[in-house]
């Protein structure tokens, strides 16, 4: 597929705003706009369940399956575009 980087980061950054409002995250409106730098975890201080769900979201969103294991190290947007970009650029093989 190759999406381009910028253009996933933008997709998880509007994906996440969207999943903290629906959520009722008070951070949301205190953090200011998200970016690639954005920290999922202690910007909003979801906890495993919420980010479990917000990647459920994200599966759906990209029409991607993403290994729990690949998630052990990602902590901003831009990690997980990243693992987005190789699920994607996998897909078509």
């Amino acid at each position: 597929m190759n999406t381009p980087m910028d253009e996933i980061e933008r997709r998880i950054c509007k994906l996440l705003a969207s999943y903290l409002e629906t959520s009722n995250f008070a951070e949301l409106e205190a953090h200011g706009d998200i970016t690639a730098d954005t920290n999922i975890v202690s910007d909003f201080t979801l906890d495993s369940f919420q980010v479990m769900e917000f990647m459920m979201e994200l599966e759906e969103s990209f029409d991607i399956m993403i290994d729990v294991n690949s998630l052990s190290n990602s902590h901003t947007v831009r990690d997980l575009a990243r693992i987005v970009s190789h699920e994607l650029d996998g897909s078509t093989d």
